[in-house]
């Protein structure tokens, strides 16, 4: 019995997740949009969900990676669910003997540093203010989805990709060549099939003040001075003194 159990657990929680590139994703029917932050849940049924809170201001261009792959029965069976729960027709026409298959992409953050520095800066107050007392946030930092062609295209001439904030509120992704941008995408009209997410590493910084340090895997350790919640300073004891 408990071996049927442990099965079963292993099959609903497969059914939820996928692996990318050696990444594991969850997939869930909660709309994410990368470098979001909100608040993760498994619920009963072992189905995932994201409750994005907040799309912290981003007042440079952080850097992107973006990579493209072939459809894969575990991809095609994801799209497919996805197109049901949203009473989508499905578009795309996977064909395993095949040998060419339609195409999706992953889209990650690069430059974790750049990132961490716009949520540190003052105008992301808020932001960090909920970080630090819920200690449950989570930032969408990798996300597969499928563009259409054309985007898929235009991804392809492109050899550098920037996560902007021209808009409140809205992400667009800069494509650059040769150190110009020529056009920009907006990940929006993909259809996202799943995510992965990073947590938050603190560190106190010269005017000992806590801040972001680092961002890592959901099951990593924080490394070094930097650790997973913000201490609290000890009250002096006069009496001890």
């Amino acid at each position: 019995m408990k071996k049927f159990i442990l099965l079963l657990l292993t099959i609903c929680v497969g059914c939820q997740t996928t692996k990318i590139s050696n990444e594991k994703y969850k997939v869930s029917t909660s709309t994410t949009e990368l470098g979001s932050i909100g608040v993760a849940e498994t619920k009963l049924n072992f189905e995932n969900s994201f409750n994005t809170r907040s799309f912290p201001k981003l007042d440079g261009m952080v850097r992107l990676e973006i990579k493209t792959f072939p459809f894969n029965k575990q991809i095609n069976d994801i799209y497919l669910e996805k197109t049901k729960v949203k009473q989508q027709e499905a578009t795309i026409n996977y064909v395993d003997s095949l040998p060419n298959k339609p195409e999706y992409v992953t889209v990650s953050i690069l430059d974790v540093n750049s990132y961490i520095k716009e949520l540190n800066a003052d105008y992301n107050k808020e932001n960090l203010t909920f970080l630090k007392n819920t200690n449950e946030g989570r930032i969408v930092n990798n996300l597969a989805l499928i563009l259409s062609d054309e985007i898929i295209s235009k991804i392809k001439s492109a050899d550098a990709y920037y996560l902007i904030n021209n808009q409140e509120k809205k992400y667009t992704v800069a494509l650059y060549k040769n150190g110009k941008q020529f056009d920009s995408i907006d990940l929006h009209e993909g259809t996202a099939l799943a995510y992965s997410l990073g947590k938050f590493c603190w560190t106190e910084n010269d005017r000992h003040k806590w801040e972001i340090g680092d961002i890592i895997g959901e099951n990593d350790n924080c490394l070094g001075t930097t650790s997973e919640r913000v201490k609290k300073k000890e009250k002096v004891n006069l009496y001890k003194l």
